[in-house]
């Protein structure tokens, strides 16, 4: 008789459960504000989040600021949200979570986020 291992869930599986939550993912939920608010548009590259003048919410990512881990209070804060396409949402907001710092620079070369090694 096999044995199968026991499934290890993620961290991301114990709150995947918000993202179905009517205050998320609702008519008025804090994805859709956030939608709004950002005017369809990428908070980080500035490309337009509509296509042919027809929304496409699927298409955009809700991004948090800060990563909740599963803190309802920072999943439903709508000032922690920003509109983001989903190249710069699986390219430079992920590398930016695992680095712990904003990736950018001043005119003078000079990282522009205060957490960035170069400013300790």
């Amino acid at each position: 008789m096999h044995h199968k291992p026991p499934r290890h869930r993620t961290a991301g599986q114990e709150y995947k459960h918000l993202y179905s939550d009517k205050r998320w993912h609702g008519a008025r939920g804090i994805r859709l504000q956030a939608l709004k608010r950002d005017l369809y548009t990428c908070q980080r590259c500035g490309c337009s989040l509509v296509t042919t003048n027809r929304h496409h919410p699927q298409a955009a990512v809700v991004n948090h600021k800060t990563p909740h881990k599963g803190d309802p209070a920072l999943f439903f804060d709508l000032n922690n949200c920003e509109s983001a396409c989903k190249s710069c949402h699986d390219a430079l907001i992920q590398r930016e979570e695992a680095r712990g710092y904003s990736i950018g620079s001043d005119l003078t070369g000079r990282p522009t986020d205060p957490s960035h090694p170069w400013n300790w």
